[in-house]
C-alpha cells in the first residue's frame, strides 16, 4: 500500500443496481443548510419550551426505503409533510422518538419534560399540540431554504407506524438526515427522510449556488455574489449634518420658542453626510423639485466628485 495506513482509509459498499443519486457536493450543501436551520430551530424551541435545547448534525447518508424502514422502532412519531407549491413533490418525513415527543409537550405545557413516558401513541390532544410545533418547525425550514428555493411545508399527517406513512417504495434511494436534539436531560436523534422527488430541488439549488464544501472554482465567486447582493440590500441610515454648536446648561435651559441658534457653518462650504453615525461624505444643500435635497460632492478628506 506504499506506506499508506489501513485505519486511514474509510472503505464504503457500493451497489452497482442503486447508484447514489446525489453527489457528496449536493449532501453537503444540504448539510451545511441544516445547520442553518438547527439554529434557528434551538432557538425557537429553547423559547417556546422554556428550557435550554441543543441541536446538532450527525450524519447524512443515502440508503433503500425498506432498510430505513427497518430500523424504525415502533412506536415512533412520524410526521408527513409536504410542499403545497410547485418546487418539491412528493412527501417526507420527519421522525422523533416518542420520548422527545412527549417531552416536547409536557413542556409546552407548563411542565418541566422529565421522567418515563412509556412507549405509547399520542393521544389526540396531544397530536394537536405537538402538530402546532410542527408547523412552526416546517417554517423555520422553509425560511433557512427561502434565499434558494420557494417551500410552502404542510404536515399531512402524524403516524405512529412506518407502513402508515410510506413515502418511496421499497427498493428507491432516499436520504436520511440524522440530527442529535438536546433537552431536559434527554439526548435523543430525529430523522429527516427525503425521497428522491422531493430532495433533487433542494440538491439542485444548493449545487447551483455553490453552497457545498467541495472546492469548486466557482464556489467562492458564486458565495461572493450571494453575499454582495444579501450586503447591498441592508438598509443604512444616513444624515445631513447642518452644523454643531455649544451651549452651557444654563443656555440650554433658558431656550424658549422662537428663540435662534447660530450655527458656525458657512453657507458656501460643504457639509458633512454621516452613514451609520460615521462622516463618510461632503454634501451642498439643495432641492429637486418640491423637495429639499443634497449634492455630493465628494468623500471626507478623499477626491472630489459630482453626483446626486
Amino acid at each position: 500500500m506504499g506506506g499508506i495506513v489501513a485505519s486511514q482509509i474509510e472503505v464504503r459498499a457500493y451497489d452497482f443496481q442503486r447508484p447514489h443519486q446525489l453527489s457528496s457536493l449536493q449532501l453537503d450543501g444540504i448539510a451545511l443548510m441544516s445547520e442553518s436551520f438547527m439554529r434557528l430551530a434551538s432557538n425557537f424551541l429553547a423559547t417556546y419550551l422554556r428550557t435550554p435545547v441543543s441541536m446538532s448534525l450527525v450524519g447524512i447518508d443515502q440508503v433503500v426505503y425498506d432498510q430505513y424502514v427497518d430500523h424504525v422502532k415502533s412506536p415512533s412519531v412520524l410526521v408527513v409533510y409536504g410542499d403545497e407549491g410547485t418546487e418539491v413533490s412528493g412527501n417526507s418525513v420527519l421522525q422523533f422518538d416518542i420520548g422527545t415527543a412527549l417531552a416536547i409537550i409536557d413542556c409546552g405545557l407548563g411542565g418541566n419534560g422529565s421522567g418515563e413516558f412509556g412507549e405509547r401513541e399520542l393521544t389526540e390532544i396531544e397530536q394537536t399540540i405537538f402538530r402546532r410545533v410542527m408547523v412552526q418547525l416546517l417554517d423555520l425550514y422553509a425560511q433557512t431554504w427561502r434565499s434558494l428555493v420557494k417551500l410552502q411545508p404542510v404536515v399531512r399527517a402524524v403516524e405512529f407506524n412506518p407502513a402508515f406513512a410510506q413515502i418511496a417504495s421499497e427498493g428507491d434511494l432516499v436520504v436520511v438526515e440524522r440530527q442529535q436534539i438536546q433537552m431536559v436531560g434527554r439526548k435523543d436523534q430525529l430523522l429527516w427522510v427525503w425521497p428522491f422527488s422531493a430532495i433533487q430541488p433542494l440538491a439542485v439549488s444548493v449545487t447551483r449556488h455553490g453552497w457545498g464544501r467541495g472546492d469548486d472554482d466557482a464556489q467562492p465567486v458564486l458565495r461572493s455574489a450571494e453575499m454582495q447582493r444579501y450586503v447591498e440590500e441592508v438598509s443604512v441610515e444616513a444624515s445631513v449634518i447642518l452644523g454643531r454648536t455649544r451651549l452651557t446648561l444654563r443656555e440650554f435651559g433658558d431656550l424658549k420658542l422662537e428663540d435662534v441658534i447660530v450655527l458656525p457653518t458657512r453657507p458656501d462650504r460643504p457639509l458633512p453626510l454621516a452613514v451609520a453615525g460615521q462622516d463618510k461624505l461632503e454634501v451642498v444643500l439643495g432641492r429637486r423639485g418640491s423637495n429639499l435635497a443634497v449634492r455630493v460632492v465628494g468623500n471626507r478628506g478623499g477626491n472630489e466628485r459630482d453626483h446626486v
